[in-house]
């Protein structure tokens, strides 16, 4: 039988096949996402038959279990973060990974950019109202000279950092695994307990799931604050930012990776949240460079 690859994103290849026909040129059958949205573990585990040799991966869950049970031979990740597998386990099976550390930094920076425009100007509100027939101003603020944190300073939040800084902001950076040799001389490095009392806003730009922003953090905060994540579901605890928006510790937020996707949650409810639907890298510019890199790296070690 013909040796298989499992595509997980389940937006692969839609703005252009060609990293599809690599494959089938080499002589690979390709199995397509079935689903349309995030694999689960269950379902990932059922696709993986004995002929997989090959992930094309998105965030799916490739814990030991997963790992084990398959026969994959290599891992090629479209996109940078890898906190959604086991490391330990891909040694352990002697399956090789790949990533693509500098595929979505533009893409997410641009649109970390916008948003945090839009919340301070408030212009996403006023759109709705303008679609509702009511002409309403609501006054807004300007970027330069408020304080905004960081977290998370490596390829992404540099670049919203220089950005930033060129619209005269004054930047905080929380990252405890870099030390002030490595952040501009503009640049503060705090840690969070001093930096979260003293932030108009915050955005975060992390690899890993852990829950960061929670009750004690929200507590920390300035009345009126806004907080974006860009990074993973779970960084910013659901419950605790709807909790500090009713307390008005929060005054706005985006929010565009999640626990649970596709999302319909509680913050839903909430017009003060901006909601995107995980599209950090979805620019044809990314996807169609981090496919074709991905495609690349997997053929390789096959």
């Amino acid at each position: 039988m013909k040796k298989k690859i499992l595509i997980g994103p389940s937006s692969f290849a839609q703005i252009d096949h060609t990293p599809i026909s690599k494959l089938q040129d080499k002589g690979y059958e390709v199995l397509y996402n079935p689903f349309g949205r995030k694999i689960t573990k269950k379902e990932i585990i059922k696709l993986l038959d004995v002929n997989v040799v090959g992930l094309i991966a998105g965030l799916e869950v490739l814990d030991d279990e997963v790992l084990t049970s398959s026969k994959l031979k290599v891992i090629s990740r479209v996109g940078s973060g890898i906190s959604n597998i086991d490391l330990k386990s891909l040694k352990n099976n002697n399956i090789k990974l790949y990533s693509i550390p500098d595929g979505p930094v533009t893409s997410v920076a641009e649109l970390t950019i916008g948003m945090i425009i839009n919340l301070f100007k408030k212009t996403v509100r006023m759109n709705e109202l303008m679609h509702q027939s009511e002409w309403k101003r609501i006054i807004g603020s300007e970027i330069k000279g408020k304080n905004i944190l960081i977290i998370g300073y490596g390829r992404i939040g540099k670049k919203v950092a220089n950005i930033l800084s060129s619209l005269e902001a004054n930047i905080l950076i929380v990252d405890p695994y870099i030390s002030m040799e490595s952040v501009s001389e503009n640049f503060k490095l705090l840690e969070l307990k001093n930096a979260l009392p003293i932030s108009d806003l915050i955005t975060i730009h992390v690899s890993g799931e852990q829950c960061l922003i929670g009750k004690k953090e929200f507590d920390k905060m300035k009345k009126g604050s806004i907080i974006c994540n860009a990074s993973r579901g779970g960084v910013v605890c659901e419950n605790s930012l709807i909790e500090a928006l009713n307390k008005g510790i929060i005054s706005a937020a985006w929010i565009d990776a999640f626990v649970e996707e596709p999302y319909q949650g509680e913050m839903t409810k909430f017009k003060e949240i901006i909601l995107t639907p995980h599209i950090g890298s979805y620019t044809m510019e990314c996807r169609e460079n981090m496919e074709k890199i991905a495609v690349e790296n997997l053929l390789q070690e096959l």
